[in-house]
């Protein structure tokens, strides 16, 4: 018994030695495997890094070439055409390729019969129509806003192999981005893309800006001579951008400040831009923050009360006295005849056929709230006061009635908005150029808080007294600073407070030479926007404009002249007010 047992024991023994062992193989080899893995996976991990970042570098390049292109800049390096698919093996100078190489990605593809057995990457691109979760800007702006990169390796693998049977594997990894519409505040923009002095400023003239975004003015044009200041010309934006310190000055070309008479050397004299504003030459041009904006054309289609016409004078205007409406003029000549009221013409809204013909030799024009589709030109003279009317009605639709408001009643002013104003959009070559606005004492001024939404007065840096005596005239107030009428023509709605809208506006077909100028006090809020396709709107701030005139709001014209004498006072809005696209990445 006890041999059988020490015999049995050992034969145990042995064969659990063996077990060990082969146990301990097993573990092992599974170990060797496991790490073979890792190697592996944690190699196609590294990879897929970084084609994930290949691909996000090379599609936010393309999406900032997109940018520049819809801002009017002329690409010519750009090496691949927006809406045309394309890869770096047929277009390797595209500037996906660029950045694909910047990352260690040449984008070349395989050799021809080696899909599968070498290393090898590719980079392509597609424009995909709609992106999910986006809103697409207008096509008339950027008709292929979005861009797909994908960016393919072919990476070696060595335990995985003996599983997949391939030696190599595909990593991808894609990004999709393009042009985003965000609401920001507005700088004054000059669009024009190319063309030397796009931004002309001489002869003493000084533009005074004050608070608004840190760009307080880009232009657009990428020529080394964009902006031509002479020594007296003078841009002073020390109290703009958001905390009033400075504002900006971009250019898209490469312009420093010491070239064409723009630098700085005490006194009023090139460009100031406070302790937080710099001269940036070399940026990147912004959009037409107006592009997308539709004319009025329910207004010329008359769906808007028409402006009162009498058959028997051929005038679009009729007379109203002193107070009716808020007429501010005191002293009434005798142009209407005996008994006849005419301290004011008063013009209302809708379409013009053949401009807005203004009385001969007379001082005070006061214009109904409402859009003004006109035909032809707005050109008060010196003789001519502006303003806007303040009367009462039932609604816009129904018309309005001067003789509702009595002068002596004290609801006659307050029944009027502060919310409602005008909006000027000329057609058929028209434009606007004022050169009127002299003080009178017989016309009452006009406090210099009627110009805002909510009632405030302007800031105090800007200068503008308490009252003006000039030309005073506002924009809509709106909640994307644009317009509104009943016509749909926008998706603006009246604000409330909101933002003062477009109060000029250029008909895009016609190159006009709008103008503002001189010896009077000039207040309007509202944008000024002349832009025309052949980017030949040239907006002329000349003469004594300088002399207390004052813009709440903004300009976007093609080109900007000023030249006189005097300060011209602008106030941007600091808050995001208008639609900018910008470069983004969605996926």
């Amino acid at each position: 018994m006890s041999i059988r047992f020490r015999s049995s024991f050992r034969l145990w023994s042995q064969e659990s030695g063996q077990a060990v062992v082969e146990f301990t193989l097993l573990f092992a080899c599974l170990a060797v495997g496991g790490v073979a893995l890792a190697v592996d996976f944690a190699n196609l991990w590294y990879h897929r890094q970084g084609t994930q970042t290949a691909a996000d570098s090379a599609c936010m390049a393309g999406a900032m070439d997109l940018l520049g292109k819809s801002g009017g800049l002329q690409l010519s390096s750009m090496g691949f055409t927006p809406g045309v698919a394309g890869d770096c093996a047929s277009s390797p100078s595209a500037t996906m390729c660029s950045y694909g190489k910047f990352n260690g990605y040449s984008g070349a593809g395989p050799a021809a019969g080696a899909a599968s057995s070498s290393a090898w990457n590719t980079i392509a691109w597609t424009f995909p129509a709609s992106v999910t979760g986006a809103t697409a800007p207008p096509s008339t702006v950027s008709p292929n806003p979005y861009l797909k990169v994908e960016v393919t390796e072919s990476v070696q693998t060595y335990f995985l192999s003996l599983f997949t049977r391939r030696k190599y594997v595909q990593v991808k990894s894609t990004c999709t981005c393009g042009l985003a519409q965000v609401k920001e505040a507005a700088p004054i923009v000059v669009l024009h893309p190319s063309m030397s002095g796009a931004l002309k400023y001489s002869g003493g003239a000084i533009l005074k800006i004050i608070g608004g975004p840190q760009r307080s003015l880009q232009v657009n044009s990428n020529n080394a001579t964009a902006i031509l200041c002479s020594p007296s010309g003078y841009v002073d934006s020390s109290l703009a951008g958001p905390a009033s310190t400075g504002g900006d000055v971009g250019v898209v070309g490469a312009e420093t400040q010491a070239q064409n008479g723009c630098a700085s050397s005490g006194g009023y004299m090139g460009f100031s831009g406070g302790t937080t504003g710099k001269w940036r030459s070399s940026v990147l041009p912004v959009t037409d923050p107006y592009a997308a904006l539709q004319a009025p054309l329910s207004v010329k289609a008359g769906l808007i009360k028409p402006v009162t016409y009498d058959a028997s004078t051929g005038n679009y205007y009729k007379w109203v006295g002193y107070g009716i409406d808020g007429c501010p003029d005191h002293d009434a000549p005798a142009y209407g005849g005996a008994g006849v009221a005419t301290n004011c013409a008063e013009f209302g809204p809708g379409y013009y056929p053949n401009g807005i013909p203004l009385p001969n030799n007379y001082s005070m024009i006061i214009f109904l709230p409402g859009v003004y589709y006109v035909n032809g030109s707005l050109t008060p003279g010196g003789s001519n006061t502006m303003r806007v009317a303040t009367p009462c009605w039932s609604s816009p639709v129904s018309g309005y009635s001067a003789s509702a408001c009595s002068p002596t009643a004290t609801a006659n002013h307050l029944v009027y908005s502060r919310t409602q104003g005008v909006m000027f959009y000329f057609s058929n070559s028209g434009t606007f150029t004022v050169s009127g606005g002299a003080s009178n004492d017989n016309i009452d001024k006009v406090a210099s808080s009627a110009l805002t939404c909510d009632g405030s007065s302007p800031p105090t840096s800007l200068g503008m007294p308490s009252s003006l005596s000039g030309n005073v005239l506002w924009a809509q107030c709106t909640r994307d600073a644009t317009y509104w009428d009943t016509g749909g023509d926008t998706t603006d709605v009246e604000g409330s407070p909101g933002n003062r809208g477009i109060l000029m506006f250029q008909d895009h077909s016609y190159a006009k030479n709008p103008g503002l100028s001189g010896s009077g006090q000039l207040g309007y809020a509202g944008s000024l926007y002349f832009h025309s396709s052949s980017y030949g709107d040239v907006l002329s701030l000349t003469g004594g404009t300088g002399t207390g005139s004052f813009i709440l709001g903004n300009i976007v014209a093609d080109q900007i002249s000023l030249s006189g004498s005097g300060v011209i006072g602008m106030q941007l809005n600091p808050t995001p007010s208008v639609y900018m696209l910008k470069a983004a990445a969605f996926e």
